[in-house]
């Protein structure tokens, strides 16, 4: 019986390839975790946004804080009425943020005015980390645009600045020359083509065209808030499609991504905003399976209200229907709800944040119960 020998260099070489490959894997670094940080961006600082400036989850390294605005056709500006003491408490970075309407021409405005507050911040304690533009510049003006920034930039000193940028500005020949002079870009990827706020596959096309066109590193602006259109419709930025991007994002990662921005924290009194249980949840990752109890509350007379609760972890629409049993006398809804024979249903169900009550009717009868959701 013959045998065959193998070559002493061709195991040689086997083996030294192996080692090459085990060397590289082991001396190659995992890719780095995305940043997270979310803009405060409402013009009343209310004791409940204190608060949630002080709850945010630990994941949010820094708050980019509306500061000052110029808007509308006479481009007033109006500073907020920031509470610095509580984000001195907080700890984290701050960026401080102008947002001058994309349709006002820049003439005449001045990224001192908002210098001017982030030096005031910091001298009071604050960890200002540098300014950001919001400006939703039109695509044919950007080369003016970054005739500004440059000489705007120029008289910041320590001051980092950082822009909000629109997806569709990739094609303009102007764009290496626009991100070239910020510190820092943050690209939105909701609110960019109505009628709609935020989809995963609009968003993840978004943010690889601008790596391609750019070449550096960016942050991600993802929604978590809902708006009403002129026409009445409700867009949500549904915090399961967003939650779907991210992990998409987490693992196949884009050149130049960096980490995201959350607009914007939300709080109690901000209902058209995540609750920060849901912010918390999709930031790391959790199941977001909503979870809805229904009660029966005595309101007196006889009457008991038809109470649900939002116990879970996830702000979510309520169920469509829920039905009764037992001895019916009456039977009623409110809030959207109908009475449907032994059931109450709603064409549109309401959405309820993580802890939020609802009464959503009332029923009289013996041995009433509810069945769950």
């Amino acid at each position: 019986m013959s045998s065959i020998q193998p070559r002493a260099g061709g195991w040689l070489g086997v083996l030294l390839l192996v080692l090459g490959l085990a060397c590289t894997r082991k001396d190659s670094p995992p890719p780095r975790a995305l940043v997270h940080e979310t803009y405060v961006w409402q013009r009343d600082w209310s004791p409940a946004l204190g608060q949630a400036v002080a709850e945010a989850p630990s994941e949010l390294g820094a708050f980019r804080v509306l500061a000052r605005e110029r808007s509308g056709p006479q481009r007033t500006p109006v500073d907020v009425a920031v509470d610095v003491e509580a984000l001195a408490r907080s700890g984290r970075e701050v960026v401080a943020v102008m947002r001058v309407d994309g349709t006002a021409p820049l003439e005449g405005i001045s990224l001192q005015e908002v210098a001017t507050h982030a030096r005031a911040w910091r001298a009071r304690g604050v960890r200002v980390r540098g300014i950001e533009l919001d400006h939703d510049c039109a695509t044919g003006a950007l080369a003016g645009y970054a005739d500004w920034l440059a000489r705007e930039r120029a008289a910041l000193g320590d001051l980092a600045l950082s822009i909000t940028a629109l997806p569709t500005w990739s094609a303009s020949p102007e764009l290496s020359r626009l991100v070239s002079i910020p510190e820092g870009i943050v690209l939105q990827v909701h609110a960019v083509r109505a009628p709609t706020l935020f989809t995963p596959e609009e968003a993840r096309g978004f943010v690889e065209s601008w790596s391609r066109a750019t070449g550096r590193p960016f942050l991600v602006a993802l929604p978590t808030y809902r708006v009403r259109l002129r026409d009445g419709t409700r867009l949500y930025a549904e915090p399961r499609e967003v939650a779907r991007f991210l992990a998409g994002l987490r693992e196949h990662p884009v050149e130049g991504v960096t980490g995201i921005l959350w607009f914007r924290l939300g709080h109690g009194g901000d209902p058209d905003a995540w609750s920060l249980s849901t912010l918390t949840a999709v930031v790391r990752g959790e199941p977001l399976a909503p979870r809805f109890v229904p009660r029966l509350v005595d309101a007196g007379g006889g009457t008991l209200d038809i109470v649900l609760e939002n116990t879970g972890r996830v702000d979510a629409e309520a169920p469509a229907s829920l039905s009764l049993s037992g001895n019916l006398e009456v039977l009623d809804g409110v809030g959207g709800y109908a009475p449907r024979g032994t059931s109450l249903v709603a064409r549109t169900p309401p959405r309820l944040r993580v802890g939020e009550r609802r009464v959503i009717g009332f029923v009289r009868g013996t041995e009433v119960t509810l069945a769950a959701p």
